[in-house]
C-alpha cells in the first residue's frame, strides 16, 4: 500500500496551502480537561503543530516526523530550534494566553535511526531551558516489563489505552477543534497488526520491537494528533498518585484514506524500546541529529495573541497516512 501522507498546511499570510504527509488527531474522543491527561503538550513547527509527551520538567517527547520540514519525497531536514513552541499545561488552545503556557526551547534531537521512508524509529526529543507549566505533570514511561503486560492483553478489546490530542474529529478531517481530546483503544497484536498492515509494517526489521498497534472502530488518531501520547493505565497501580499511567507509545502513522479505520490499526512508536536512546540524551551523551541554540528562547515569544489563536484554529498537521 503507498505511502500517501496527508497533511495540509494553511500559510496564514499567503493563502498558499499544500499537500504533504504526516498528521493525526483524536476521531470519536470526548472533550478533556488538562487533569486528564496532564502530560500533554502541544507542539509548534513553523506553520504546524503536534502533540508531545512531558517526561521530565525540561524534556518533551515526540514523533521525529513532528520534527521534519522537508516534504514528503524529500531528504529529511530538522527543523531549526527557532521554529520550535512548546506549550504545556492546557487543555484549551483559544481563550488562553498561550504564553502563560510556553517553554523556551533549548535543543531538538531526532533518533538517528530515524527512516521516514519506512517511518520507523519516529522518535524525538525536546529539551526546554525553562520548566513546564505548574499545571504539567511527567509521565513515567513504560518499562519492558509495562509492555509486556500490554502485549499479552492484545486482541482482548481491553479498551485499555488513551489517546489525546487536538485536531480533526471526524474522519473526513473536517471538524476541527482548540479543546483538548481523548478516547479509548484497544492494544492490537503485532501478528495481528503486521497481517493487516502487510509489508509496510513486516518489512521493518524487528517490527515488534518498534511498533504498537491499536484500534476501535471509529476512534483513533488523526491529523494534528502525531507524537502524542498513548497511555496505559496499570490497574495494579490505580491508587497511585498518578493512576498507575505509563507512556507506552507515540503517534506515527494511520491510514490516509480515512482517520480512525475500521479495519487497520493506528500504529504508534513503541516508547518501552527506546528508553536507553532517551536515557542517554538526557545525560547529554544523545546520538542524534541535534538542532541546539544557546542563549536564546524559541521562536513565537513576540507573536500577538491572535496569531497563536488563528494557528490553533487553522493548522492541522501530522499522522503518517498510508
Amino acid at each position: 500500500m503507498g505511502k500517501t501522507l496527508v497533511v495540509t498546511l494553511f500559510m496564514l499570510f499567503s493563502g498558499f496551502s499544500q499537500a504533504l504527509e504526516f498528521s493525526p488527531r483524536v476521531v470519536g474522543g470526548t472533550t478533556a480537561s488538562i487533569s486528564d491527561a496532564p502530560w500533554q503538550a502541544f507542539i509548534r513547527v513553523g506553520s504546524y503543530f503536534c502533540g508531545g509527551v512531558v517526561i521530565a520538567p525540561r524534556w518533551i517527547l515526540t514523533a521525529a516526523h513532528c520534527l521534519d520540514t522537508a516534504g514528503d519525497n524529500e531528504k529529511f531536514s530538522l527543523a531549526s530550534v527557532g521554529s520550535v513552541s512548546v506549550y504545556t499545561g492546557t487543555a484549551e488552545l483559544s481563550g488562553v494566553n498561550l504564553l502563560d503556557f510556553q517553554s523556551a526551547v533549548e535543543s531538538v534531537y531526532v533518533n538517528n535511526h530515524y527512516d521516514k521512508n519506512a517511518y520507523v524509529n519516529d522518535i524525538a526529543l525536546i529539551k526546554l531551558s525553562t520548566n513546564v507549566h505548574p499545571n504539567a505533570v511527567v509521565i513515567t514511561l513504560a518499562s519492558s516489563s509495562d509492555q509486556a503486560t500490554v502485549d499479552a492483553g492484545a486482541n482482548a478489546g481491553n479498551n485499555d489505552l488513551q489517546l489525546s490530542g487536538w485536531g480533526f474529529k471526524d474522519t473526513d478531517r473536517t471538524v476541527d477543534t482548540n479543546t483538548l481530546q481523548k478516547a479509548n483503544l484497544s492494544a492490537v497484536s503485532d501478528a495481528t497488526c503486521g497481517s493487516l498492515w502487510g509489508t509496510t509494517v513486516t518489512n521493518v526489521s524487528g517490527y515488534q520491537g518498534k511498533y504498537l498497534c491499536a484500534l476501535e472502530s471509529g476512534i483513533g488518531a488523526c491529523n494534528g494528533d502525531s507524537g502524542g501520547p498513548l497511555v496505559w493505565f496499570d490497574p495494579l497501580k490505580a491508587g497511585d498518585i498518578d493512576g498507575g499511567a505509563r507512556l507506552v507509545g507515540l503517534v506515527s502513522f494511520g491510514v490516509a484514506s480515512q482517520c480512525a479505520s475500521p479495519i487497520y490499526p493506528d500504529v504508534y512508536t513503541q516508547v518501552a524500546s527506546y528508553l536507553s536512546w532517551i536515557a542517554s540524551c538526557q545525560q547529554g551523551n544523545c546520538v542524534a541529529q541535534a538542532s541546539t541554540v544557546i542563549g536564546e528562547t524559541s521562536g513565537g515569544g513576540n507573536l500577538s495573541l491572535l496569531f497563536y489563536i488563528l494557528l490553533a484554529v487553522i493548522f492541522r498537521h501530522l499522522f503518517v497516512l498510508k
